[in-house]
């Protein structure tokens, strides 16, 4: 199996500068970049650099996947708007860690399949723009992101990284409405739905944008705070009107902007016991939906009946497999339409005529044995 390795950085706050493209151009040869992105792909080899000096350095976020089952994001904050406690309760030793230099906080997310290799096709353009979100959601004190990445970890490598039945962090709000972003990133790393919704069942709904108004405390801000943030927001700097929020929220004492959250105390044991009541419940749910469908379908039918029977007989004449399809189709609708109202016996008298009729035909007598009575 060949190797695949792609590697996509991403600017948010502010573009590149054309010195800092340049010194970007001389990491490597295979550099696909722009003022705001630059891309890696290896299919073998490898990036020459450390990828989180290079995010720290330059980039806001980057994302990286390889064929043989590993997944990261790497998020770059500014410490001026982001508390690192905010993210420390969910660290994971080789799966969510937290770096600091003197400007920014590096929050690196990774998962690695225990088995190797991710199931289907990888291919990793595509997946950074359905994800950027997430950067902005945890600048607000969104969680969720990290709550995921610790139950993916452990559904996978409990007892390696993590005990061997460990209780689960902090369960964060809103975990049964969540983002479009959110449910890309369950798709790309491969996590269970029904675990998702097993965690969600204790994870409290919180309405957004309902904090208590902060106009009021504008009067509060120092003239030399007036000022600061004034210049901020008219040089237009990153962030500037959430530092803004950020200090009137410490002065209202309402600290940062955190959705509410209920400890953790399920242990993962739990949380898969009851994923398997849920996926019972969700089949039995689709299950009853099909048939509610099925029969609302066959309801249609009933009065088409002899029309759908000569449209069999015009498709089989027409001696091609997509016609032959179709008559089959439709004759297994028949048949369960026949079954439905207790005219199975009446179904299988003309079915056998019409096997007898077309019996030379084998392409036909193929599909034909497809349909059971």
């Amino acid at each position: 199996m060949s190797e695949y390795q792609y590697y996509e950085f991403q600017t948010i706050d502010c573009p590149l500068t054309p010195k800092e493209q340049a010194e970007i151009k001389e990491l490597s040869s295979r550099v696909k970049l722009t003022p705001t992105q630059a891309i890696f792909l290896y299919n073998y080899g490898d990036f020459r650099n450390k990828p989180e000096d290079v995010l720290t350095k330059y980039f806001d976020l980057m994302f990286y996947i390889a064929n043989w089952g590993t997944w990261r994001l790497i998020f770059r904050f500014p410490k001026a708007i982001v508390d690192p406690k905010l993210f420390q309760i969910y660290t994971l030793r080789n799966a969510i860690t937290i770096t600091q230099t003197s400007k920014y906080i590096v929050l690196d997310l990774e998962i690695n399949q225990e088995e190797g290799g991710a199931s289907g096709w990888i291919d990793g353009e595509g997946w950074l723009s359905k994800l950027l979100p997430l950067r902005e959601d945890l600048l607000g004190g969104d969680l969720r992101l990290l709550y995921l990445v610790w139950l993916r970890v452990a559904s996978e490598l409990a007892g390696y990284v993590l005990d061997e039945d460990p209780v689960e962090p902090p369960i964060p709000a809103n975990l049964s409405q969540l983002s479009p972003a959110l449910k890309e990133f369950i798709k790309l790393v491969e996590l269970d739905s029904d675990l998702v919704a097993a965690a969600a069942l204790e994870s409290p709904n919180r309405e957004t944008g309902k904090d208590s108004p902060l106009e009021g405390w504008l009067s509060a801000l120092t003239e030399a705070e007036r000022q600061e943030f004034l210049l901020k927001l008219v040089r237009r700097e990153p962030h500037a009107d959430l530092q803004l929020i950020n200090r009137l929220k410490e002065l209202a004492g309402a600290g940062k902007s955190t959705p509410q959250s209920v400890p953790g105390h399920r242990r993962l044991s739990e949380l898969q016991e009851i994923a398997n009541t849920v996926k019972e419940q969700r089949q039995e749910q689709e299950r009853n939906a099909a048939k509610t469908k099925r029969n609302q379908a066959l309801a249609a039918l009933a009065p088409k009946e002899a029309q759908t029977w000569e449209r069999v007989v015009k498709l089989i004449e027409f001696k091609q497999s997509q016609p032959y399809d179709e008559a089959t189709a439709l004759l297994k609708d028949l048949r369960d339409l026949a079954e439905q109202q207790g005219r199975l016996p009446e179904f299988s008298k003309r079915f056998e005529q019409l096997k007898s009729d077309y019996s030379s035909r084998p392409a036909l007598m193929k599909r034909f044995r497809s349909i059971r009575v």
